[in-house]
């Protein structure tokens, strides 16, 4: 299927699967709304080639799709997508994200009245449970972590990745940090393909999920745009609902994930002469010592746990 939408006003809407059911919800959920910015959506399978492209072009109905073949890891993924867009403007969202109402028409209206804006983040919450709730801490230098919780008859629910109620809209404007402390993630998150950083892939291929940390690819590329002078923005109309809910085990790998990537995103900066990247990773990580209540205090414990090797230790912390 054709579009008529003009590129230099439409935007591309992307993501990259790892074969997820929500996939088709969100697809569906896309093509019910309003399409009118829309140039097309692109879909990197991440799958290994089990991703049903026909269900997939079904689910798309009246917009424009195409299925790319990824190589595995999210970074590569968007990567490809970033380079095979034929917008400037790059719409991203999960597989297990579900786009609420007006989310691209949001995104749109707000890129093209921004053009010095490099990346916005949207507004995430938590698919909603019975007596959910919203939890977060705020961390000198860092910003504010936000995660939901739930109570069920099998155990407490944790889901990450979600935006904290007290992040100011619009432009970021304080020092550079880790994205998820004050504008979002990228699981709801539109880049601007023209103020991405010169000389090297927007998204560090070694960071990120099927990579070793699994994690850390957008507090990468957040706190680098933000070093560099780019704009980051933070866009709480454009709503999604991330589809997460973590039992225990889960979770706890989930927390252990994200303080690798977390350590090692600041810490390639760190270790390439950036001060202020180091004093991020101190605080990150002194925080961490006095937040977990699994009794890691020492730097060497930490890491041990992060990188796997204290598989007997409970990991739950009160923030990703």
């Amino acid at each position: 299927m054709s579009n008529s939408v003009p590129l230099d006003t439409a935007l591309t809407v992307a993501v990259c699967s790892i074969g997820r059911a929500d996939l088709f919800q969100s697809l569906r959920l896309i093509a019910a709304d309003d399409v009118s910015s829309i140039a097309e959506v692109i879909v990197v399978d991440n799958t290994g080639g089990s991703l049903d492209r026909t269900a997939v072009a079904d689910a798309s109905a009246n917009v424009p799709v195409r299925v790319l073949d990824g190589s595995g890891t999210a970074s590569d993924g968007r990567n490809l997508a970033l380079a095979s867009a034929r917008t400037d403007v790059v719409l991203f969202f999960d597989d297990d994200c579900l786009p609420e109402p007006g989310w691209v028409k949001e995104m749109a209206t707000y890129m093209s009245a921004e053009p010095e804006v490099a990346a916005a983040f949207g507004r995430v919450e938590p698919v909603p449970l019975p007596n959910w709730r919203l939890e977060s801490e705020v961390v000198p230098l860092l910003g504010e972590n936000a995660w939901a919780t739930a109570e069920t008859p099998d155990g407490e629910l944790w889901c990450p990745a979600v935006s904290a109620s007290n992040w100011q809209p619009g432009p970021y404007t304080g020092e550079p940090t880790i994205p998820v402390s004050v504008v979002g993630s990228s699981n709801n998150m539109a880049l601007r393909r023209s103020k991405m950083l010169p000389g090297r892939p927007v998204f560090l291929p070694h960071l990120g999920p099927g990579t070793g940390p699994a994690s850390g690819e957008d507090t990468e590329l957040g706190y680098a745009l933000m070093r560099e002078g780019r704009t980051v923005a933070y866009l709480p109309s454009a709503r999604a609902l991330h589809n997460s809910w973590l039992e225990t085990a889960t979770a706890d790998h989930k927390q252990r994930c994200y303080v690798r990537g977390n350590v090692e995103a600041l810490g390639y900066h760190a270790l390439r002469g950036d001060d202020h990247a180091a004093r991020l990773l101190a605080t990150y990580l002194g925080n961490f010592r006095v937040s977990n209540t699994s009794g890691l205090h020492e730097l060497g414990d930490i890491l041990a746990w992060a990188y796997g090797s204290l598989a007997g230790v409970p990991s739950r912390t009160t923030a990703p």
